[in-house]
């Protein structure tokens, strides 16, 4: 059987920059999506889940070291950042915040293509296929949720919603980081959508249980915790 081509997101606002990377790339062998800013490239993670990310730090709307942790929200694909920077304080912001790697502009093809395969190689937390926290598990391929093995229905929202949060159990998410990460910053839904989501969650997930694993943290935000 045929191995599975990488999947390759590049957000950079340079229309230049995105088509040469995007022939080289998909030269190369990987199946690859562009995005010109934070807010469009988020959405492509969310929906359509890349193996790895080539992410460029100064773009309009949401920077990149600004959308990274959204991103990390959404997934633990490896994430190059792309800079023409060369203050050693933005690079170690960009590792700091999430990044596996850092290429500075201008850049060779050869060496973006190598430290791609290299990332892609390691194993990360993101190719596990299921999330877990006590007898709650959700199965990130065929999108089935059971808790003490009894299966739980939830919309494709609540199941993006429960994944951010199981992804970083004990972890405080606030409203703005949950809406921001599943329905977009950009979304013209009113912010109130996540306690109304974390309420259908509850009375599917916890409702009929003792230990009540979906928490709010009065004036902060909703954190998977006992």
């Amino acid at each position: 059987m045929a191995a599975e081509v990488p999947k390759i997101l590049v957000v950079d606002d340079e229309l230049e920059i995105r088509e040469m990377l995007e022939l080289n790339l998909r030269l190369r062998g990987f199946t690859v999506k562009t995005a010109a800013d934070g807010v469009e490239g988020l959405g492509l993670v969310r929906d359509w889940e890349p193996d790895a990310i080539v992410l460029d730090v100064v773009m309009p709307k949401v920077d990149g070291f600004t959308v990274l942790p959204a991103f990390r929200r959404l997934t633990e694909a490896p994430v190059i950042m792309l800079t023409a920077r060369s203050d050693v304080n933005d690079r170690v912001r960009g590792l700091e915040g999430g990044a596996d790697d850092y290429l500075g502009k201008p850049f060779e093809m050869v060496e973006l293509v190598a430290r791609l395969r290299t990332r892609l190689r390691r194993p990360s937390l993101d190719q596990r296929k299921q999330l877990s926290f006590g007898d709650l598990a959700m199965d990130l391929q065929t999108y089935i949720v059971t808790r003490d093995d009894e299966r739980i229905d939830l919309s494709a929202r609540e199941f993006s919603v429960l994944a951010a949060l199981l992804r970083r159990p004990g972890h405080v998410f606030t409203r703005e980081q949950l809406f921001s990460a599943v329905w977009g910053a950009d979304s013209d839904v009113d912010l109130g959508i996540v306690d109304r989501t974390i309420s259908n969650i509850r009375a599917k997930v916890d409702q009929r249980f003792d230990n009540k694993v979906i928490q709010t943290i009065r004036g902060i935000g909703f954190a998977v915790r006992d």
